[in-house]
């Protein structure tokens, strides 16, 4: 346990190394192997179900989720300047890209609780249902996506997107031009084809 005083003597490094440790995915930028950046690298969809408060750690780990379905009952909050903090673990990078500049200057300035609607209307989040309703919604969805869509593309695209974010355009078209001659040979691409032709459920396999 660090103690008050402990802080402003305490060895920085050792210090971040214990509280903060790198993670080790392998074939990822280094960007997302850090201590809680690691989402991205996670190779499969991470849709976070928001039922009650996010805030403080809580806010910047449901930041990190691909999708992030909410509670009519969620509220969202950075609580950092009320606690003489700053925005801490990459938040200060990626809220404004969810949310825009002003949007995101508000809620890390002011640490005041936004509502699940305001949530919506700022696109912090995707969708807003019922509390009642929330967990079904969400897994209602993630079966879709387990069962209707291919994993391969999915594993792609997100791979592209995120990479995307710290990439230049003529990067992206290019490693997109690449994916795309490599999903051509692949065997969700025919069964891609072959269950839309059939008009039958698919049976993607993610190679």
């Amino acid at each position: 346990t660090v103690t008050e005083t402990d802080w402003a003597t305490a060895d920085k490094t050792a210090l971040r190394k214990k509280l903060m440790p790198e993670r080790e995915f392998e074939d990822v930028r280094p960007d997302f192997n850090k201590t809680w950046s690691y989402f991205p690298a996670i190779r499969k969809p991470i849709i976070g179900a928001i039922n009650g408060a996010a805030v403080g750690l809580g806010f910047v780990l449901q930041l990190y989720c691909d999708i992030r379905i909410a509670s009519d009952q969620a509220r969202f909050g950075t609580a950092f300047s009320q606690r003489g903090l700053i925005a801490e673990h990459g938040s200060a990078w990626l809220l404004p890209r969810l949310i825009g500049i002003s949007n995101a200057l508000d809620m890390l300035y002011s640490s005041r609780l936004v509502k699940a609607d305001e949530a919506l209307r700022m696109g912090l989040v995707s969708r807003v249902v019922p509390h009642d309703a929330l967990m079904s919604t969400v897994r209602e969805y993630a079966v879709h996506l387990a069962t209707m869509v291919s994993p391969l593309s999915l594993r792609v695209i997100k791979k592209q997107v995120y990479n995307a974010l710290v990439t230049d355009l003529s990067d992206a078209i290019e490693t997109a031009n690449d994916e795309m001659l490599l999903s051509f040979a692949s065997n969700d691409f025919g069964e891609g084809v072959a269950h839309f032709m059939e008009k039958r459920a698919p049976k993607f396999t993610g190679s």
